[in-house]
């Protein structure tokens, strides 16, 4: 069954919802879904909506299933990437299944925003992570934080596991990982050029664990996907055969 984005704060069973435009054009232009027809529509909080289409570009909600949030969310925070990389990075991260976003300029930093063209970018990376959830089922929309600085977001984020990637590290992330699965994880990820030593002793001082995966030198848009499944196969749901 097709599954749709619908920016409700709350789906209840039994209730008609006049679609956005957006979306209703989506459907009949493009689509060219007819009434009767049954879709899904989730609201980014974790519910998913079975549902009918009706006449003039309504949906009757006819079943509604409250997903919870995941046992173990997932923080990642990107320092910000040239180019198209960072797109990449939402998306795949999002797929992946990081909860919260929080893109920051760092010292080696090269893609700044710009202020003429900071709504539309954020707007065009909301579409992109919204996309992604419905592509990948993912009920909870991740949040997006943009443009707070590097010692607010360290000082901000809450976690009882911080890991910083670090190419001067000589500590394997296998030796800072537990049995016990942690209550929440941040995963900080320099942009191209990695991270200063005045940011890496910034991290360390909040409480981050500086690391390393392995003996290669990831590209930015490799280094934090590559935790992330990491961690989900661990913490997360990656090894679980069951959805939601």
């Amino acid at each position: 069954m097709r599954c749709f984005y619908l920016p409700e704060p709350k789906l209840c069973s039994g209730t008609i919802i006049r679609l956005p435009k957006e979306l209703k054009r989506h459907l009949q232009t493009v689509l060219r879904l007819q009434s009767g027809e049954k879709i899904q529509l989730f609201n980014g909080l974790g519910q998913l909506a079975t549902s009918i289409l009706k006449e003039n570009s309504e949906v009757e909600l006819v079943d509604v299933v409250n997903y919870p949030l995941p046992a173990c969310p997932l923080t990642l925070i990107q320092g910000l990437p040239k180019g198209d990389k960072l797109e990449l990075i939402l998306q795949k991260g999002t797929e992946l299944g990081v909860n919260q976003f929080y893109l920051t300029a760092m010292e080696r930093s090269v893609g700044l925003l710009k202020s003429d063209r900071r709504q539309k970018r954020l707007e065009r990376w909301q579409k992109i992570i919204q996309e992604a959830a419905r592509q990948s089922r993912q009920y909870h929309l991740p949040q997006l934080k943009v443009d707070t600085s590097l010692p607010d977001v360290l000082s901000s984020v809450k976690a009882d596991l911080k890991l910083l990637l670090w190419e001067e590290s000589t500590m394997p992330l296998q030796d800072v990982l537990s049995q016990q699965s942690p209550r929440q994880v941040a995963v900080l990820v320099g942009p191209e050029g990695g991270v200063s030593q005045q940011e890496a002793e910034q991290a360390i001082a909040q409480g981050f664990q500086a690391v390393r995966l392995g003996p290669r030198i990831l590209r930015t848009e490799t280094a934090g996907l590559a935790i992330i499944t990491i961690l989900q196969y661990l913490y997360g749901d990656l090894a679980s055969a069951q959805h939601g």
